[in-house]
Order: C-alpha cells, then sequence, then structure tokens
C-alpha cells in the first residue's frame, strides 16, 4: 500500500499554476472548461514528464510578468528571454521558434524593408503592452519618438478587430496567431502576411525564480532533457504548422 501511494503523494506535492489566455493556436478552451492549443499541449507534456500538476489561470499578459515576478504565478509560457525579466525568471527550453510578422489587408502598398520604413505607414500599428518585439524594436521605441507614435496599443483579438475595420495599417504578432486569425476572422483573400519579418527568435518555459524552488527546477529541466530526446516537441508543434 504504501508503494501505491508515493507517487500520488508526489504528484500532489508538486502543483503549480501555469498562465493560459484565449489565443487560438496556442491557448482555446473548450464547453467543459478544458485548455487546448500548442503551448497547452506542449506544456501539459512537460509537466506530465516532471510528474507535476498543472493549475491553469487566466491572466493577460502584463498581469502574468508581474505575477511571475512578485509572486502569484508559477510558469509563464511563450517567453522571449530580456536581460529585465531574467532577473526573475528561470528559463527553460527553447519551447518553440517565434517570428513576429505584420498582418496587412491586401492590395495596401506598405513598403517595410526596414523599422524607419513603419514612420511611412498611413495609419497606425496594433501592438500589445509588455510584449517583446525584438531587441532593436524596444531600442527604437525608447528613442525615436516618430517611430513609437506610430503604434498603439491593445488586446491581439482588439487588434484584429481593428484591421478588420480598416481602423490601423496592420498588427503585429505571432505567426502562428496571425495565420489563425487570417484564416477565421479575417479573409485569407483580404488580408495577409507582410514579408518583413520583425523579430525571429526561440521562446521559453519561464518558471518564476520567486515561486519555485530550485529542486523543482533541476526536475523540469531533466524532464525537458528527456522529452526534446524522444523529440516529443517536435512532434507537437509539427501539427500546428
Amino acid at each position: 500500500m504504501v508503494l501505491l501511494l508515493v507517487p500520488s503523494i508526489s504528484f500532489a506535492a508538486c502543483s503549480l499554476s501555469v498562465r493560459v489566455i484565449e489565443n487560438k493556436p496556442r491557448y482555446y478552451q473548450d464547453a467543459q472548461g478544458n485548455w487546448h492549443g500548442l503551448a497547452v499541449e506542449l506544456v501539459s507534456a512537460l509537466f506530465k514528464q516532471a510528474n507535476c500538476k498543472i493549475n491553469f489561470q487566466s491572466i493577460n499578459w502584463n498581469r502574468a510578468l508581474y505575477l511571475l515576478e512578485h509572486g502569484g504565478l508559477d510558469v509563464l509560457l511563450n517567453m522571449s528571454i530580456t536581460e529585465q525579466r531574467k532577473k526573475y525568471t528561470h528559463y527553460i527550453g527553447p519551447m518553440s521558434n517565434e517570428q513576429i510578422v505584420l498582418t496587412i489587408a491586401k492590395g495596401e502598398t506598405i513598403k517595410a524593408n526596414n523599422l524607419d520604413d513603419i514612420k511611412s505607414f498611413p495609419k497606425r500599428i496594433g501592438i500589445v503592452r509588455g510584449v517583446f518585439y525584438g531587441r532593436e524594436f524596444s531600442k527604437k521605441m525608447a528613442v525615436d519618438e516618430q517611430f513609437s507614435s506610430k503604434f498603439e496599443y491593445a488586446t491581439n483579438a482588439q487588434n484584429f478587430t481593428k484591421l478588420k475595420l480598416n481602423r490601423i495599417s496592420g498588427t503585429l504578432s505571432n505567426n502562428f496567431y496571425a495565420n489563425h486569425k487570417i484564416n477565421t476572422l479575417l479573409s485569407a483573400s483580404k488580408f495577409e502576411i507582410h514579408p518583413y519579418i520583425f523579430n525571429d527568435n526561440f521562446v521559453y518555459f519561464g518558471f518564476s525564480k520567486k515561486g519555485v524552488s530550485k529542486k523543482l527546477i533541476v526536475r523540469f529541466e531533466q524532464a525537458y532533457r528527456e522529452l526534446k530526446a524522444n523529440q516529443v516537441f517536435f512532434e507537437i508543434i509539427s501539427k500546428y504548422r
């Protein structure tokens, strides 16, 4: 009887909160309240391998970053590495590759071969506060007022709605989300992804240094290595390409 109880005790001892949000195809909730999607499948595989329970919490991105740093959230997914985030985040991964792309209406004569070209856009571009769009982008937002004035903040969903209503020139998002929105909310015959890539980097599983012990980090790192060696992450990501 004791041997049978050991795994369940071990599992119960490890229970971490993971941030999710309605954002297909990475995260979406069914009618029964269960979470699905690319990011959900990746983190679920990791937690299963580490023998740990997931407590999904629906939180917006900015709030999630705050809670990861100060306490209240254990794991944030799809995190780019920045110097500021390194102070409070232990990264495991990479989780997947992410491209930041610009979705625009077809037929728009929008030139974008570099960041400076954004200044000539007829209307603003929608972005999400707190999201990392690349180091060069961040630097330019901080020092170039003409450049930063070409952007307005809202949620990803709101930005795509504004694009559909022709209120903005385009919206920046990851490539997975952009393709999904073009094929659902928008129309592939009327909208497209601009060929210029704003940022291309790996994103990671981000564990809170405040809320997750070093012992658990070692456990998850081992689980990650085992899954990577067995091509589990690759197989999951392949389903969404």
